[in-house]
């Protein structure tokens, strides 16, 4: 079975990384899912859920900026 690993560490040897996918038996994958290591990993393929939009396009949406702060002229004090 397919496990993700959650955190970085040495299995059979090799180094894994967080994110990768390894296959493991059983016996190895509850040892480690025991102590935190690894999760059972499932392959579903994401899919678009948007609900009555007329376009039905793939490209993500537009991220809007911050806009600008505006300065302030800073006022000089008054001459005595």
């Amino acid at each position: 079975m397919k496990y993700k690993v959650v955190k970085g560490c040495v299995i059979k040897g090799s180094i894994h990384q967080p994110g990768e996918v390894v296959e493991l038996d059983k016996d190895l994958a509850k040892q480690l899912m025991g102590i935190g290591r690894v999760m059972p990993h499932d392959e579903v393929e994401a899919e678009n859920r948007s609900v009555g939009l007329d376009c039905s396009s793939e490209e993500p949406a537009k991220r809007r900026g911050r806009p600008k702060k505006v300065e302030e002229p800073a006022e000089e004090a008054p001459e005595e």
